[in-house]
Formats: C-alpha cells, sequence, structure tokens
C-alpha cells in the first residue's frame, strides 16, 4: 500500500514540474510577446493564477512528506526514549493526517459546485477554472494517505523512527 502511495505521489510531483515549467514558459512567452510584438501571450494571468499555481502548491504535498521537505521541529522529540518517540510519531502522523484529510473534504463541497455552474474567469479569454478546484482534493487527500501509511509502517515497526522525521542519529 505504502509502495502504492509512493508512485503516486510521485506521480503529482510531477504533475506539479510540469506545472512549474508551464508556467516559466508561458510567463517568458508573454514578455516576449509584449517585448518583441507590442501582444502578450492570452490568458497568462489567468493560466498562472488558477493552474500553474496551483498545481505547483498542492500536486507536490505528499512527495514533499515523503521527503520529510515539510517542517520537523523536534527539539525535545530526539531527546525522548525511544519507545515515547515512537508513540509520539504515530499519534502526529495520524493527527496530521487527520488534519489534511479534513482539509480535503472542506474543499470537496465548493470544488463540486464550482464544476456544476462551470466556473470560469477572463478578461480577453475566457478561461474555465473548476477543474483546478479539485487539485487541493487531490492533493491534501494524497498527504493524508501518505502520512496515514507512514503512521501504519512506524506502529508495525516497518520504518526507522530517524528516516520518518528526515535525521540521521
Amino acid at each position: 500500500m505504502l509502495r502504492a502511495i509512493r508512485l503516486l505521489a510521485r506521480a503529482f510531483a510531477l504533475g506539479g514540474a510540469l506545472g512549474l515549467a508551464a508556467m516559466m514558459l508561458h510567463v517568458n512567452v508573454d514578455v516576449l510577446g509584449k517585448a518583441l510584438f507590442g501582444t502578450p501571450a492570452p490568458a497568462t494571468l489567468e493560466m498562472v493564477s488558477y493552474y500553474y499555481m496551483a498545481a505547483v502548491a498542492m500536486l507536490p504535498l505528499a512527495a514533499m512528506e515523503r521527503k520529510s521537505g515539510l517542517v520537523h521541529v523536534d527539539l525535545l522529540y530526539q531527546h525522548l526514549p525511544g519507545g515515547v518517540r515512537r508513540g509520539l510519531l504515530v499519534a502526529t502522523l495520524a493527527l496530521s493526517a487527520l488534519y489534511c484529510a479534513g482539509i480535503s473534504w472542506a474543499a470537496w463541497e465548493p470544488a463540486v459546485k464550482a464544476w456544476r455552474v462551470g466556473a470560469y474567469t477572463g478578461t480577453t479569454v475566457t478561461v474555465a477554472t473548476w477543474p483546478t478546484r479539485f487539485l487541493p482534493v487531490l492533493g491534501f487527500a494524497l498527504i493524508a494517505l501518505m502520512l496515514l501509511a507512514q503512521a501504519a509502517a512506524v506502529m508495525l515497526g516497518r520504518a526507522d523512527l530517524q528516516a520518518e522525521v528526515g535525521r540521521g542519529e
């Protein structure tokens, strides 16, 4: 199960990386278009604001957690006995998973509502915005699954405590 979640996290991270590359390309085309031809690339503001930034922020969340790229404060943790650390780690992973699942759940209804009404934006070009409303749902659901899988691995003794918080002894 953890392997499947990690594979999905990598795929989502790739989606975030592609979003970043597309954003850089789009913005550069926009700047060059303005400078050379006096005409900006169409829908740059809308695509950057609604698509690229959302993909870059939401899709890599689980991969960042897997690589311990998110903030971990372990000022006292490292001085606790192994059993206490294990229990504390399982509890914080489970609570974090619950929090992320709650965010995903809370984002679901607005995403569905935007989909039903066909939400869009645009100044000179109309851009559908409803698809991007599902990115927080997906990103936070996947990080919740990653956190739960990590908690289970620690609970079952299948994970190194130091590796789970991204620190070496």
